[in-house]
């Protein structure tokens, strides 16, 4: 692995991703850190998030001695597209991250009408203008995933049955959206029953991906497990969206990590639904420790140059943690999160601080009660799975809960990926 010592880093991120700042701190001779706020009446929570981390330096503006300094500049979020072309171009920086590449997210009408050209499959989807407009639509379509673009502050994802049993949420998001109700525009997609959902989770570089890597399945905000496998061995549904939408990623430079989630049953037809074009939660929690030569990948992948992973193991497994307690949005409380420092890689906490050798997640925003993450990994899938266990079960803090449960059905939802005929994963329950 290249020795990094003499190289500083600088990571600009939202507070979901300071733990890869102080990930990256223990292979850059330095790391400095800024998590961006806004505003006339900027809390005190919002500035301190990401203080206190060993080996990271935080800092409170993007320009200054500090950005002189750093020799690779690193946005593992969203949102910072012309800032990432503006350093590389102007101030000559490395930069890892998606650049432009990020409209894919962002934009998901301009993601599907991509892929519709490139003839990949595409459920049945449609944009809307409005709230009259999204209740029509459900009042007539039954199982649909109703989405936005880009405010993921005012609504993550939900599903509808149909109209009536999501009338509650929908009533809220009309009075939160307030004067905007009949100008924001949704995505609405067909539910896509009795198909078992896999992500790609790899790095991408300017149109290349590694020739191995994790590949995993998600519980939705629960869990995650994957194995360790050579790219040309995934079957080639799995890997068609990546390799068909190739060019366009090296038409926009992207250099940083890259998620996708695909949707496949026995016909063998993907569906890509979602492109995450940043470090995906999970897995990116995983990543940290299970590529032993992160930093390097992340160095090297910033000029333009690809470097496989070094795994730490055959398998990984991530538990999501949650807390209530902390996840109220401004009426949150700040949770202490204690465990034994020897599993102190295990444990990636969001929105956190350390304060007199004191751990604490921040009050999160509304709706969110993700507090951070648990990750094990082993030769083999029981050994991830009991490392999870160890480090999880060792977590004190009020309201905090951790399930291992996620893990199995993941480990479920791999089975029946194999059982379809898409054999990728050695792994058998």
């Amino acid at each position: 692995m290249t020795d990094l010592k003499d190289k500083v880093a600088f990571v600009i991120c939202s507070p979901l991703f300071v733990s890869l700042a102080e990930r990256l701190g223990r292979d850059f001779g330095k790391v400095f850190l800024h998590v961006p706020t806004s505003g006339s009446f900027v809390t005190m929570n919002q500035g301190m998030v990401g203080t206190g981390l060993p080996n990271v330096e935080k800092v409170d503006s993007i320009f200054g001695p500090h950005l002189k300094e750093a020799d690779i500049v690193i946005f593992p979020d969203i949102g910072f597209a012309p800032l990432q072309i503006e350093l590389e171009e102007k101030y000559g920086k490395r930069v890892w991250g998606p650049r432009n590449g990020e409209e894919l997210e962002q934009r998901r009408e301009l993601c599907k009408q991509l892929m519709e050209k490139e003839g990949l499959p595409v459920a049945p989807w449609v944009q809307l203008k409005g709230m009259d407009a999204l209740r029509k639509h459900l009042a007539t379509h039954k199982d649909q995933h109703v989405k936005i673009n880009r405010w993921r502050g005012l609504t993550e994802t939900f599903f509808a049955p149909n109209s009536e049993s999501v009338s509650a949420k929908l009533d809220d998001l009309q009075a939160e959206l307030g004067a905007f109700k009949e100008t924001c525009l949704f995505i609405v997609e067909d539910d896509l029953p009795d198909k078992v959902e896999i992500g790609t989770d790899v790095y991408c570089i300017d149109g290349q991906y590694p020739s191995k890597t994790l590949l995993g399945i998600e519980v939705k905000d629960l869990g995650y497990c994957a194995e360790f496998v050579d790219w040309n061995a995934i079957p080639e549904p799995l890997r068609r969206w990546n390799e068909t939408m190739a060019p366009y990623f090296a038409t926009y430079g992207y250099r940083g990590f890259l998620s996708c989630e695909i949707r496949i049953g026995e016909d063998k037809v993907p569906y890509q639904i979602d492109a995450c074009t940043r470090a995906g939660s999970p897995p990116s929690e995983l990543y940290q420790e299970f590529y032993l030569n992160l930093a390097e990948i992340v160095w090297e992948g910033a000029d333009g140059n690809l470097v496989d992973p070094e795994p730490a193991g055959k398998f990984g497994a991530q538990i999501v943690l949650k807390s209530a307690w902390a996840g109220s949005g401004a009426n949150g409380k700040l949770q202490p999160v204690i465990y034994p420092e020897k599993f102190a890689r295990n444990i990636k906490l969001f929105d956190y601080v350390v304060v007199n050798g004191e751990r604490f997640v921040l009050p999160l925003e509304k709706d969110v009660t993700e507090i951070g993450a648990v990750v094990g990994w082993g030769d083999s899938m029981e050994e991830a799975i009991e490392m999870v266990k160890e480090a999880g079960e060792s977590i004190e803090g009020y309201g905090i809960k951790f399930a291992i449960g996620p893990v199995e059905n993941a480990m479920e939802e791999m089975e029946k990926l194999n059982e379809i005929g898409l054999k990728v994963f050695s792994f058998s329950k």
